[in-house]
């Protein structure tokens, strides 16, 4: 038998696992993702140590995570599976996303935001996103974001497409390594971008720059190419 061509060829499904407590939850969220082609879930868990185990276990692209899950916070459980799965990607599905919450979660550097109160097919566009490399956040979401984004910037500084490729890269929570990489520079280049960024946009932290860079719909594009570290 001949060699399978490329057009033939079943690329490898999304693994996915689920974090949530409850039981209803789970099995919802288990048939949405199950009945999205490509994507196909390999592990439940309902509280930290259980999601450390499968995702060590199973090491998945795409991680389902409610914070608030019994006997731990949230955002420790969240930093915790971005150690064991660094490369997999996290979509919060969670509830009580207070504005405090939301800007930890964002310098903590998820890629999706979905409070439990949003639609199934808002759940679903959100699967699609972060399955293919982008970020999605519910309207709700997005609009207490806009209203996070507090800085002297003035609304008419502009960036280059090499600058708005390193924001993207550094709102999404990627290390300067990781960004150097991704564009084609070197880490000591991006730090020199880093710091350009926060002069220019009259920032100062890293989590700053991630509200920022979500307030500009940067986190929704997909991440950009090596190509564009030659861009002007």
């Amino acid at each position: 038998m001949g060699a399978m061509s490329p057009d033939t060829r079943t690329k490898p499904a999304t693994r996915v696992v689920i974090v949530d407590d409850h039981v209803l939850f789970r099995e919802m969220l288990t048939t949405v993702v199950n009945a999205i082609g490509g994507l196909r879930v390999v592990g439940w868990a309902c509280n930290e140590r259980e999601a450390i185990a499968q995702c060590w276990r199973e090491r998945p692209d795409l991680i389902v995570l409610d914070l608030l899950l019994p006997g731990s916070q949230g955002l420790g459980t969240l930093e915790r599976l971005r150690e064991v799965c660094p490369l997999a990607r996290i979509l919060i599905f969670s509830g009580n996303l207070t504005p405090g919450l939301i800007r930890q979660v964002l310098a903590a550097g998820s890629h999706s935001l979905v409070g439990k109160g949003a639609t199934l097919d808002e759940f679903r566009n959100a699967l699609k996103a972060v399955a293919t490399g982008r970020t999605y956040y519910s309207p709700e979401i997005a609009a207490e974001i806009r209203a996070l984004v507090v800085t002297p910037a003035s609304p008419g500084v502009r960036l280059s497409a090499r600058e708005e490729a390193v924001l993207g890269c550094l709102a999404r929570g990627m290390s300067s390594r990781e960004i150097a990489r991704q564009l084609g520079l070197s880490p000591h280049t991006v730090a020199n971008h880093r710091s350009r960024l926060m002069r220019k946009l009259g920032l100062h932290r890293v989590a700053q720059l991630s509200l920022y860079a979500a307030s500009r719909g940067l986190l929704e594009m997909p991440l950009p190419k090596a190509a564009v570290a030659h861009a002007s």
